[in-house]
């Protein structure tokens, strides 16, 4: 992953999110590793992103983020997309505790609270993080323009995170890039905070083969797409599943030229 994220900071992102989406302490220990080995894992994975970060070139500034997936992320299943698991706010809580305790101990500067597609699922993360005190962004992934993906409301998303005062920003990830635009000039119609916008190349999820559709181009989506995101309200733009480090790279020289 280290070099994986260097690729990404030579190419002129500003923020490495950590590769801890889908590690958790139960994940590890579900194949064998004790908590404390989970945990020096999960810590690695910032360990990993912040030698990128001092290694890589340019001189944009950089940040690093520590990625928290939802329990869906964990089942494997594509339940991320859908929120379709059946599960106790307890439950979650222990669950999510131990990550988010580990990556913030690591040294990240925010956490990314991401693709989350229910809103019980988010109420608990940040009833954690309050506890804690600690910056966030939050994005979730959605059923369509109004709803989460498991059809709770988007307005009651943006009304959740517009008050919490741990949340410096908030939007979509790992969506479809037709889905940003309207999401994102409904949000910005009453948003005080950054919104974010970061889909996927716009390829699908196979949950079974746990595979990716063919590859899209995404040319337009990165450079003409993205503007248009920019102007409608977004402040932090880039790529989820199926983008690149090109597709990074043709963002920054996009925004550069606008300047």
């Amino acid at each position: 992953m280290y070099q994986v994220h260097k690729q990404y900071f030579d190419a002129g992102a500003n923020v490495a999110i950590t590769a801890s989406y889908q590690a958790t302490v139960k994940s590890f220990e579900d194949v064998g590793y004790s908590e404390k080995q989970a945990i020096a894992y999960i810590e690695r994975s910032v360990t990993l992103a912040k030698k990128a970060k001092q290694d890589s070139k340019g001189g944009q500034a950089k940040w690093i983020a520590g990625s928290i997936g939802p329990y869906g992320a964990y089942l494997s299943d594509g339940s991320e997309y859908t929120g379709a698991y059946q599960i106790s706010d307890y439950e979650l809580k222990d669950f999510h505790e131990e990550r988010i305790k580990a990556l913030i101990a690591s040294g990240v500067d925010v956490l990314a609270i991401e693709t989350i597609p229910r809103l019980d699922e988010l109420r608990v993360i940040l009833n954690i993080i309050a506890v804690i005190n600690f910056p966030v962004w939050v994005s979730i992934s959605l059923k369509d323009t109004a709803h989460l993906a498991n059809g709770d409301s988007l307005a009651d998303f943006q009304q959740l995170v517009e008050q919490d005062q741990n949340v410096i920003a908030y939007g979509i990830n790992c969506v479809s890039p037709q889905l940003v635009a309207p999401v994102i000039e409904n949000l910005s119609v009453a948003a005080t905070k950054p919104l974010v916008a970061y889909p996927n190349s716009g390829a699908i999820f196979d949950a079974v083969t746990k595979t990716w559709s063919e590859e899209i181009s995404v040319e337009q989506v990165f450079s003409t797409d993205a503007r248009c995101w920019h102007q409608k309200g977004a402040k932090l733009i880039g790529g989820c599943c199926c983008s690149t480090e090109h597709d990074i790279a043709r963002l920054a020289r996009t925004f550069d030229q606008a300047k």
